[in-house]
């Protein structure tokens, strides 16, 4: 759970994630790309909880986000 996103291939090699256009040229790859991927996950993932009622976030008066 705190790994991020892994990939392998088919063989069980690992792979990368990539972002691609839509002519399919690859503008970004790499384990940047994984963080970003994983980072959008949890916060959608946590958006959800609290739309839901499931979590709450609380925090003193006056504190930063």
């Amino acid at each position: 759970m705190f790994e991020g996103i892994t990939v392998v291939g088919a063989d069980g090699r690992p792979a990368s994630l990539a972002v691609l256009d839509a002519d399919g040229r690859v503008l970004a790859a790499g384990p940047e790309v994984a963080k970003a991927a994983w980072e959008a996950s949890v916060l959608a993932y946590r958006n959800f909880l609290i739309g839901e009622g499931h979590m709450r976030v609380l925090q003193k008066p006056g504190a930063k986000k």
